[in-house]
């Protein structure tokens, strides 16, 4: 049978990279605040190569319980400055033991190339793109989907991956409780991709899309739908654009028990991540 899996509604803490402060200070500093203004405590993990905790940090499927994988995606074996880039989870749990050894009492480890980026938890559901399958050719379509599935005790959805580098589904899609997931405003960039997304995602949810009005529509637009919720805590990127209010305005209906509050975010959005990609939430 399957279960619910702690998702972001369920999370009480929250931990950065060790560079952030560094690579992002501004940025840093605006979380913080918000952070010690809600009471939720904080920490930051050493031993890492660089300030994307989602991608390379395992999965928290129970209190107990962490997926660990191997992280080891395609975009960051092409040169040797990504390969230097490239951190290795089992030095931060090291060096961190005292945070997290007792989560590790169950701990799956899955012989699978995958990131936490393209891991979207809703539920009893995980929400990833296809691109899982193309970084593990070594295996078939249904032994991929079987080690999922076991790992994490619950569905699987995949949408389509539309080629681009990461192919990560926390910069389409953010589970908002109650059978409702968010939707990023693809169809202002390709309505080919927005209807194939939703052809899967309306078979489990009720989808409520992100919509703005504006004379140009902006490309880093996709960065609202990776905000960082922690309990009823939710932050959401913001850019100094007139999308940012409409953003706010929306998540805040989507999410009405929730503190919602904007934190401006370009100096991660131009590296290529946002709020949810810097971070690591989970239940403790």
């Amino acid at each position: 049978m399957m279960k619910n899996i702690i998702d972001d509604s369920l999370t009480n803490t929250v931990y950065f990279s060790g560079l952030l402060p560094k690579k992002c200070p501004q940025l840093n500093a605006q979380i913080t605040e918000a952070l010690r203004n809600h009471g939720i405590p904080y920490s930051y993990l050493s031993e890492t190569k660089d300030i994307w905790c989602r991608d390379f940090m395992p999965i928290q499927v129970e209190e107990e319980r962490l997926v660990f994988y191997k992280y080891t995606p395609d975009y960051l074996q092409d040169t040797a400055y990504h390969r230097r880039l490239q951190t290795d989870p089992e030095k931060v749990f090291l060096a961190e033991e005292n945070h997290f050894g007792g989560m590790l009492k169950f701990r799956k480890d899955i012989d699978l190339v995958l990131d936490g980026g393209n891991v979207v938890k809703c539920g009893d559901t995980v929400v990833m793109t296809d691109k899982i399958f193309v970084e593990n050719r070594d295996k078939t379509q249904a032994e991929v989907e079987r080690i999922l599935c076991d790992a994490f005790q619950c569905d699987i959805l995949f949408l389509p991956w539309d080629g681009e580098r990461y192919g990560h589904s926390d910069g389409i899609v953010h589970y908002v409780g109650e059978g409702k997931i968010l939707l990023t405003n693809y169809q202002d960039f390709s309505r080919h991709y927005y209807y194939r997304f939703r052809k899967v995602l309306d078979k489990k949810f009720e989808v409520i899309t992100l919509k703005y009005k504006v004379k140009r529509h902006r490309e880093r637009s996709w960065c609202y739908i990776n905000f960082l919720q922690v309990g009823k805590l939710v932050l959401v990127p913001q850019l100094g654009t007139e999308e940012d209010c409409q953003a706010l305005e929306q998540i805040e209906k989507a999410l009405p028990c929730c503190d919602v509050v904007g934190i401006f975010a370009l100096e991660a959005v131009r590296k290529g991540g946002a709020l949810n990609c810097i971070s690591w939430n989970i239940k403790l």
